[in-house]
Parts: structure tokens; C-alpha cells; sequence
């Protein structure tokens, strides 16, 4: 999982680091002069040397390319499915199983079966019911004076809290009391770029959109698969009548969650920023953590941890607990 953090930093985190990648050395030219037939066998003398050449299997080059991209890939979609299963049991925790009984589960499912997530790992985390998980919110203070807030879901409070402090203090963070009110609880409705006829919404029809439902704000911005999407925001407590709303008006809404959103940003230096990014990868890659909130400003007016939660639900209101 750290090897994928540190080749996969997010697009909007991306365009505001440079990366330089690391240098290739080509193979040293074959002796052009005639060679005898090379042994294959297992006991070849200490002295030989290997050479690759040109002349490869057909699907060898090929694969070579593939695990670059398959490998982050699957590695991002079971980080997704470990938040997911973090998301079902809190969900459980709050309302009970029952998805027709608690719409926030429903809320979560609903994003599962749209994240293709496998039906066996839905069922375990259901059946995690009885165990003894506590909510956690943490506040922070990360590089540069940035707020961060970390939720985490955990069967033992003060082993995470010190895993969480560890982090921290690693990474050029702190635990700080006061991050919360950098924050607003909003609720979030992520809806596609196409309505329910497939025709494209741009983002001033969206802005109409957002009037008509009663929402406060609309963003334009992409899901963790680089597909665009809508985020319609609005208060906490007309998060369903806002999605209904928008249904009503033709949009296909993906969620529903409350999010806590900054209302106030941070724009940071680039050496601060590159040390934030890696803190909140770190602090999202923790097994209890559901979500890490930032306030960081990046040029496209996003901030870093909104593209690593994105479709994500977000938590309930759940009391806030540090111990």
C-alpha cells in the first residue's frame, strides 16, 4: 500500500507537485561479433551475463506496461472496498441492518453495488454487527497551519489514537483542539454529469439545478475512477429532500452523505503541500480510518482529501469521541 501511495498521488495533488520519475539505463549492446549457442541450463557458470534483446514473447511486453496500471488500480479498488466496509459497519452501528429502516446504509450500499464491490465482502462487513466499534473524530493541525479532521471507526480507541498521534507526528502534524471549526457538517449529493436521458449537463445548467433543488453550492470535480461528476451541497438536515429533488428534476444522483467541508482554505507552499499529501495518504491508508478532511486550497479549488473521498459516504452525526 505505500509503494502504491507514493507512485499514485492524486490528479489535483498531481498538477500542483512536480515528480520527476526515476532514470532508465539501457542494456550494454550485445558483441556483434558471432556467438556460440548459449546453455540453458540451470548450471551456467558464475561469469555469464544475461542480456535481454528484442526478440520477446508477444505478450511479454505487454504485460510489462499492464502491471503499471493494474497494480495501482487494484490497489486503489480494495482501498475503496476496505473504506466501504468501514462505512457498512458504522452505518449498522447507528440505524441496525436494516437498509429499509436506515437510509444511511442504503446510502452506503447503494454506493457499494455502484463501486462493483464483491456481495461476500458486503455480507462480512454486515455481519460485523456485534462488534465492538467506537467513532472516532480526531482534529488536527497539518503542514503549513492546514486543518484536518480524521474519522476513524475502531475496536480499540486508544491504540488508534496513538497510531493516528504517530502519524502525525511523523509527518509533520499534530493533534490540535480547534480544527473542527474550520468545518461545516453539509450533506453532499454526488450526481453524474448526464442526465437520466444521457444528455449532458454542463456546470451552469448544474448551477440552475442547484437553485431549483434548494442546494447552496455545486462543484465540478472528478470520482477516484476520473469520471466527472457533480457535488450539490447543501444543509445537513434537507440532504434527502435535495436528492429527491434533483431525481425529480432528471439527474442521477449517486449518493447521499454528510461531509464536513471547509469553510475557510489554505493555500500552501509547494514543500508544505508535498508533505500535507503524503500525511493525509498515510493517515487514509490507516485500516480505522474512514475519511481524513482538509482544508488545503490546490490551484483548481478542490482540496486533496476531497479526491481521495470522493463517492465515498461520509459520516452520520455521530458524537464526536478522541478517546
Amino acid at each position: 500500500m505505500a509503494a502504491w501511495a507514493a507512485a499514485s498521488l492524486s490528479r489535483a495533488a498531481a498538477r500542483c507537485l512536480l515528480v520527476r520519475g526515476p532514470g532508465v539505463r539501457a542494456a550494454p549492446p550485445r558483441d556483434p561479433r558471432p556467438s556460440q549457442p548459449e546453455s540453458w541450463g540451470w548450471g551456467a557458470a558464475s561469469g555469464t551475463a544475461l542480456h535481454l534483446t528484442a526478440a520477446v514473447p508477444a505478450g511479454h511486453n505487454k504485460w510489462s506496461k499492464v502491471r503499471h496500471i493494474k497494480g495501482p488500480k487494484d490497489a486503489e479498488r480494495s482501498r475503496i472496498f476496505s473504506k466501504l466496509a468501514l462505512n457498512i459497519r458504522l452505518a449498522v452501528k447507528e440505524g441496525g441492518p436494516n437498509p429499509e429502516l436506515n437510509s444511511n446504509l442504503a446510502s452506503v450500499l447503494e454506493v457499494c453495488r455502484s463501486k462493483h464491490m464483491p456481495k461476500s465482502t458486503i455480507e462480512a462487513a454486515l455481519k460485523m454487527e456485534k462488534t465492538k466499534d467506537i467513532y472516532l473524530l480526531y482534529e488536527a493541525r497539518g503542514p503549513g497551519g492546514s486543518s484536518l479532521l480524521i474519522e476513524a471507526l475502531s475496536n480499540s480507541g486508544s491504540k488508534c489514537q496513538s497510531d493516528i498521534r504517530h502519524i502525525l507526528n511523523k509527518n509533520g502534524g499534530t493533534m490540535a483542539e480547534g480544527a473542527r471549526h474550520s468545518f461545516d457538517k453539509k450533506g453532499v449529493i454526488v450526481v453524474g454529469v448526464e442526465d437520466r436521458e444521457k444528455k449532458a449537463v454542463n456546470l451552469e445548467r448544474a448551477l440552475e439545478l442547484a437553485i431549483e433543488a434548494g442546494a447552496e453550492d455545486v462543484q465540478e470535480t472528478e470520482d477516484e475512477e476520473e469520471t466527472n461528476i457533480f457535488k450539490f451541497i447543501c444543509d445537513a438536515s434537507s440532504l434527502h429532500q435535495v436528492r429527491k429533488k434533483l431525481d425529480s428534476l432528471g439527474m442521477c444522483s449517486v449518493s447521499c452523505t454528510l461531509e464536513f467541508i471547509p469553510n475557510s482554505k489554505v493555500r500552501l507552499a509547494e514543500p508544505d503541500l508535498e508533505q500535507a499529501t503524503h500525511l493525509i495518504q498515510v493517515l487514509g491508508n490507516h485500516e480505522d480510518v474512514i475519511h481524513v478532511y482538509d482544508n488545503i486550497e490546490l490551484e483548481c479549488n478542490d482540496t486533496i482529501s476531497a479526491h481521495r473521498n470522493l463517492c465515498l459516504p461520509g459520516s452520520s452525526d455521530s458524537p464526536a469521541s478522541t478517546s
